[in-house]
Order: structure tokens, then C-alpha cells, then sequence
């Protein structure tokens, strides 16, 4: 609990309301929702070092406090697979955001280990300004389109909450094992949204949590991005 006030009071006191991806998985972890592994790289030969190390393949994506969708500048590359393309693909990301996004300060990259592919989650919480703090869930990946269907419930949740938030959903199936997918750990996302539901609950500084994607596995669920927006007290930081 201390550990994350400080991590959001630090963020406040420069200013930022949105969380460093490290800060974010930080605070994740301290409350039990799983995220790959990852280490922050200075520069390309330390990437090389870490990538090595965890296996491969990894991911690599840009640090910058000025970049919330990485997407868009070109900040993320999935599945580098050696020494080599780790070194090309570095300087490349590096390159691409620094022409998309020249007034962005780059803190590094983020080195992450990549996870097999398996049925994709979206989980997030947020501070509705009539219901309080909600937690959501819904189907991520390929399906989201096709289903687009999310749902709802105010926090606290309890067991039964989330057994029915997670069998509220039209695409619910999937996690059967439908489509060719394996089946889901359905008590492991029952925990995560209760993990999510404290998270949101128990920290008043937070007014939105997004992990997306979730992976789901037969034995444990993974959250493969975590972005955490603090809500903005503009009367005491200035």
C-alpha cells in the first residue's frame, strides 16, 4: 500500500498523471496481477544483454512520459528474435518515434519477454462520475470486434460478482475453449477482477486502470499491458 502511494506521489510531484509502463506493472504486481517480464534499457548493447536473459522472443517498447499510445509512433516491435534484430530494431524504434514525436523525451526501451499466444482479455477499472468506481471486463484480441461486448459492475465486487461480470458477456464461450482456443483459468480471472477491484477501491489516486491485453491460459491469466491514469488534483499540484 505505501509502496504504491509513494510511486503515484512521485508521479504527481513531476506533473505526470499518467504512470510510467514500469511504475504501472509495479503497481500491478503489488497487488497480485501478473506481467511479463521486463527491464528498462538505456541503451542497445544493455537490450541485447536483458533479451538474452530473459529468452527469446521479446518485445520492445519506447519509455516516454510524453507517449501513452506507443502504437501510433511507432514505439512497439513484437517478436525480435536475435541478437541481430534486436540491435537494428532498437535503433529503428528509436528513430521512429524521435521523427514522429521529436519534442518526446525517451527514457529508454522497454525490453519484455513475449508470451504465447491465447485468448485475449480486456480488464479495467475507472471512477464513473455517478457510480464511483467500476470495474470492466470484456473479450480482447480478434474478437472484440465481432462481440463488442464489455460489462460493468460498481466496486467493491465479491466472488459472485465476478463469476457473473465474467459470464455476462455474449462472447463468454471462448473461455470454454470455443474456436479452437484452449479453455481459460476462469478462477484465475475471477482473482484478477477482484485483484482490480481493490486495486481501484483501495487507492483513491487512481481514476483509470486498462490491461489490454489479458492473456488467458488454462493454468494462469497475464496482463501484457498495464497503463494507470492518476486522477488530476489540480489544486494541489500545480
Amino acid at each position: 500500500m505505501r509502496a504504491c502511494e509513494a510511486i503515484f506521489q512521485k508521479a504527481l510531484d513531476e506533473n505526470r498523471f499518467v504512470l510510467f509502463e514500469g511504475e504501472a506493472r509495479q503497481i500491478c504486481n503489488n497487488h497480485g496481477v501478473q506481467t511479463p517480464e521486463a527491464k528498462l534499457t538505456l541503451n542497445v548493447h544493455d537490450a541485447v544483454k536483458q533479451a538474452n536473459e530473459m529468452g527469446y522472443p521479446v518485445a520492445l517498447k519506447i519509455a516516454s512520459p510524453q507517449i501513452i499510445h506507443k502504437s501510433d509512433t511507432g514505439g512497439v516491435i513484437l517478436n525480435v528474435r536475435s541478437e541481430q534484430e534486436v540491435e537494428g530494431q532498437y535503433r529503428k524504434i528509436i528513430t521512429d518515434v524521435s521523427r514522429k514525436a521529436p519534442t518526446a523525451k525517451i527514457l529508454g526501451v522497454m525490453v519484455e519477454k513475449m508470451l504465447p499466444p491465447s485468448t485475449e482479455l480486456i480488464v479495467g477499472a475507472m471512477r464513473d462520475k455517478q457510480f464511483g468506481p467500476t470495474v470492466m471486463f470484456g473479450i480482447g484480441g480478434i474478437f472484440t470486434e465481432i462481440y463488442n461486448d464489455v460489462a460493468f459492475r460498481v466496486a467493491p465486487i465479491d466472488w459472485v460478482d465476478a463469476y457473473n461480470l465474467m459470464h455476462s458477456l455474449k462472447g463468454s464461450g471462448i473461455l470454454e475453449g470455443a474456436r479452437g482456443k484452449p479453455p481459460a483459468d476462469q478462477n484465475a480471472i475471477i482473482n484478477l477482477l477482484l485483484d482490480v477491484s481493490r486495486l481501484i477501491t483501495e487507492h483513491d489516486s487512481i481514476d483509470q486502470l486498462d490491461l489490454n491485453p489479458v492473456l488467458a491460459y488454462p493454468d494462469r491469466v497475464c496482463a501484457v499491458d498495464a497503463r494507470v491514469i492518476l486522477k488530476q488534483k489540480t489544486e494541489e499540484h500545480k
